[in-house]
Parts: structure tokens; sequence; C-alpha cells
């Protein structure tokens, strides 16, 4: 990865000093801001948490360049920082602060080491990363490889990953890809992770099954969209699925009417030593499970969304269901449901919601518009788990300013009932299985303004 990136600067070099390639600069400042509204003291003992509020800065840049002959360049990196962080100073009942250097680098910054086996403190947080470094090679449709750090799209793994990735539009109406990965990356708002391992610190297997294979169809013909696709990773699991669509109108242009129906499916098998495992995100029951649960054989995720679109206003519904336990191992890394599902708080699995938890059933109502740069997002959403009950409601809005500039907000109420027997509290702080059902408010308000060029 270090020569890549030293040989994409020099290429980057040569472009700049009138070398005749195309190239292409771009870039972005963001602010990401959240306050919660739970301003509580802290008391372990009952279960009790505050909600975080933080504030990010970042900056990123990035020079996309076609060196001819099929083949182009890509670097880009992202630098930022934490301007507030009101974790460092809750304190508990007692008065106490419990955790003086923050808690909110576990969205900016979290860093185990590549390969994770180094403790993630605030004092090893990184703030930085080099996001983009790849070299890429087209000949026409038929085929297009890349090398490198790059983004890729994908219901159950998107964003930045560290590989190789194939396609091909060879076939009529056809695309055809397939990727490998060993590291993955997450930017963006509040977001920055530097590239790791996935699904690592299994003690059976020390650690050594790293690398995600995926592959897949994306079939485009008339009204129907066929999307199949598979993944696995070594020592990990092996996860076929598809996503169908109907579209009534695919070429909807923001006039008239179109219906859009979406059925995504996931089976999930864990294999070898996976299936030992303990689980992640407390998805068991402690006075059932005294040792701790594994994360057992998998299970499957099934969606089903509904979008009705009318000129420049849409509305639907979503249904998410899981059969036992089928994101132990791909949902930290991608979400076919389209909305932020890390909103809770950082006391509470890193802020990771129960929405993709063991056994969970969820229900979303949603409805959205634009009227010239104003647009507008509202979202309802129902969840139940054997872990957990959660209602929440959100109205968003953002409006693009002149020179580039969109700013915007979050609005959400979000109520969270934890059952007895499991467990509240960041897991360095030790908690300790509830003994009894704990109702808090996770209610918070977001806002982003940013500036591309």
């Amino acid at each position: 990865m270090k020569k890549l990136m030293k040989n994409l600067l020099i290429i980057g070099t040569m472009a700049s000093c009138g070398y005749g390639f195309d190239y292409q600069v771009n870039g972005q400042v963001q602010n990401t801001s959240k306050f919660g509204f739970n301003n509580d003291r802290i008391d372990p003992k009952a279960g009790k948490y505050p909600t975080d509020s933080f504030s990010v800065l970042t900056a990123s840049l990035g020079i996309n360049m076609d060196l001819g002959a099929g083949f182009s360049v890509g670097l880009a990196g992202t630098v930022g920082g934490m301007v507030f962080d009101n974790t460092k100073f809750q304190k508990t009942t007692e008065g106490q602060i419990l955790n003086p250097d923050g808690l909110s680098w576990n969205y900016f910054g979290f860093w185990p080491g590549y390969d994770y086996l180094s403790p993630a403190t605030a004092r090893t947080a990184k703030d930085y990363i080099i996001q983009n470094a790849f070299i890429s090679y087209q000949y026409d449709r038929y085929i297009q490889i890349k090398g490198g750090r790059f983004s890729v799209p994908g219901d159950w793994l998107s964003g930045y990953i560290q590989g190789l990735q194939i396609e091909s539009q060879a076939i009529p109406y056809t695309r055809l890809w397939a990727f490998s990965t060993n590291r993955r990356a997450s930017l963006g708002g509040k977001w920055l992770k530097d590239f790791k391992y996935m699904n690592q610190n299994i003690p059976v297997d020390n650690g050594k099954g790293f690398y995600v294979y995926a592959g897949g169809a994306d079939v485009k013909y008339k009204h129907f969209n066929i999307h199949p696709y598979i993944y696995a990773q070594d020592s990990r699991f092996i996860a076929p699925g598809f996503h169908l669509t109907y579209d009534t109108t695919p070429d909807f242009k923001f006039d008239g009417f179109r219906s859009k129906t979406e059925v995504i499916f996931l089976y999930m098998r864990h294999v070898g030593p996976a299936l030992s495992k303990s689980t992640s995100y407390n998805n068991f029951d402690a006075y059932l499970y005294p040792g701790g649960a594994t994360a057992g054989k998998g299970g499957e995720s099934l969606l089903i969304r509904q979008t009705f679109e009318i000129n420049h206003y849409n509305f639907g519904a979503i249904l998410y269901k899981n059969f036992r336990n089928p994101n132990e191992f791909v949902t930290p890394y991608g979400d076919p449901i389209g909305f932020d599902n890390y909103d809770n708080s950082v006391y509470d699995s890193a802020a990771w919601n129960n929405v993709f938890r063991r056994d969970a059933i969820n229900g979303f109502l949603f409805a959205g518009g634009k009227y010239t740069q104003l647009g507008w997002l509202f979202v309802a959403r129902y969840t139940h788990t054997p872990r957990a009950v959660e209602e929440a409601v959100s109205v968003s809005v953002d409006y693009k300013f002149p020179l580039n500039i969109t700013a915007g907000f979050k609005l959400e109420y979000y109520n969270n009932t934890t059952f007895k027997g499991y467990t509240l509290g960041y897991s360095s702080n030790k908690p300790k299985p509830l003994d009894h059902k704990v109702t808090q408010d996770r209610s918070f308000v977001s806002t982003y303004i940013q500036h591309n060029f």
C-alpha cells in the first residue's frame, strides 16, 4: 500500500507539472455535531447513562486522474478533530467523572491497530486517513479492474475497502462484479475509523480469518432489477442473498407517479471458529446464559420496502425482520435500510441501536420531499427484540446555499427500554447485567454544515 501511494503521488506531481493528464481536484470541509437531551448523572448500579454530545470538524482533499489507454488513478485523504466532547465531563451520582478522556473517539479516531491487537483509547485515536489510493483499468464495457483503497456500494458491506475489485457489463442488461478485501474504513459525518481487519479476535483461530470475498450480478430489464449476491469470510461465514426490485417508472424524473417495491434477503451461515465466538452487542440474557452466549449458527434477514413518489414527494414503509442471529458479522460494515442506526448513546454498544439484533422485528414509516433547494425527511421507527424495545420519530431538514454550501439538522425523539439480564454502560467500565428493565431517553438534535469544491 505504501508503494502504491508513493507511485500515485509521483503521478499526481507529474500531472500538476503539465504532463497532459486530465485530472480533477475535489474537496470538502464539514462540521457535524450531536447534542443529546438526556444529561442525567451516571448511575452504573441502576443502569442509567446519559446521551453523548460532541462536535467534529473534518477537511478532505482528493485528486482523480485519467492517464489514458483505460488507466486512471485516485488519491484522497481526510484530516480532522473533535471540537467538543461532553463525555469527558459527565459525572456519576457520586460526583466522579467516569471517563475523563472522553468516549467520542469511538466515532472519530477509533484505532485498535490494523489487526485489533492493541487497546483502543482516546490516546491511540487517529484523526487522519488516506481513504482513496487506487489504480483502475477499464476496457470499454467488458472489464474494469481496480486495486488499492476505494469505496464500494452494497446492501451488507459498503464503504471504503482495501483490496481488489472487478466488474463487467459485457452481458446486456447485466453488471457482474466481485471484490476481495481484508480491511475496511468508516468515513463521513461523525465517522473516521482507519482501515483495519474485519471480524478478527476469535481466540481459537488466533485472529487469522480476515479476508472477505463478495460477488454478484445486477440484472436490469424493463421494470425489474434482480440482484443476487454472496458474501463470505475465511473462518467466519458464508452468506448468499438477493435484492429484488419492481419499479413502475425506472426513468422517473420527479414528474408524475412512481411505485417501487424492494425485497432484500440474506441467509447467514457461520462456519468454523465463528460458531464459538462470544456474541457481540450484548445479544444475550446473562441470566439465561451465565457464561455468555456464542454467535451461534447464524440466521436470516428479510427486508421489504415499499416507496411511492409523486413529483418531488415520496412516502413509504419498511418491514425488517431478523430470524435468529444473522447480523453478527455483517451489519457493522453495511446497512440495507438506509437510515442511521448508530444514533443510540455511546454508553450502549458504542451507539449501535437495536435494529439488527438477534430476532429483531422493525417497522419504519417515512415521508420526504424537496422544494427547490430545501429538502426534508420524516421517519418513524418501532423496534422489538429480546434485548430491548425502541420507539423513535425524527425530522430532518437540509438546505443548499450558494457556493456549494449545504446545511441541515435532524431532531429525533428516541425512547429505549432495555430488559433485565442485558448490560448497559461502556465496556471498559465493566457494566453488570440489569436486574430490572431500564427505560431511558435517547432523544437528540444533530446538525451539519459542509462546503464542497
